[in-house]
């Protein structure tokens, strides 16, 4: 075998194990919590956290899956149309993306998947009205990208800028 062909395959392999430990989507739900806990969506690190307002950047690095906060039925999907900035930067508010609504027993938790610079992807698997369980996965964002939390009136959360979260296990009020 030629020298090139070596490169190519090792390069092949290194790109298919890299697709594969991205898109990995381990179950998370931890069962001997109570119920009135929120959980964080995903995996990532918190970029703002203020009130009822959190967002979070997930790195190549991170688990992209995204989990139910809370048991609670979808209320809503909303897709929103918007930019493509860098999802670690403070205007990716504004990039595009879906906002899913979770109608909890403490009141709406929206979630709003953004897509990167580099991402254009999000894939979901649910419908309005579907019932949800805490920590399950009900959908995917490709790569680098950013999630937005706002928890329902009166529940502010703990976490703090610069805080680890896992999707479907860490607490977020």
């Amino acid at each position: 075998m030629n020298h090139k062909l070596k490169v190519f395959l090792v390069f092949l392999i290194f790109l298919i194990l890299f697709y594969l430990y991205f898109n990995r989507t381990p179950n998370r739900y931890i069962s001997n919590i109570s119920n009135n806990i929120i959980v964080s969506p995903c995996d990532g690190l918190v970029t703002h956290a203020i009130g009822r307002n959190i967002s979070i950047f997930l790195s190549v690095f991170d688990v992209h899956a995204q989990y139910s906060p809370i048991d609670s039925i979808i209320k809503n999907i909303e897709i929103i149309h918007g930019k493509s900035y860098m999802a670690f930067k403070p205007e990716s508010e504004h990039n595009e993306g879906i906002k899913v609504t979770f109608a909890s027993k403490y009141g709406d938790i929206e979630v709003t998947q953004r897509v990167g610079f580099f991402v254009r992807r999000i894939q979901n698997h649910i419908k309005i009205g579907e019932n949800v369980k805490r920590g399950y996965n009900y959908g995917k964002i490709n790569f680098g990208s950013r999630v937005d939390i706002i928890l329902p009136i009166g529940i502010n959360t703990q976490l703090i800028k610069g805080s680890r979260v896992y999707g479907g296990l860490t607490k977020i009020n």
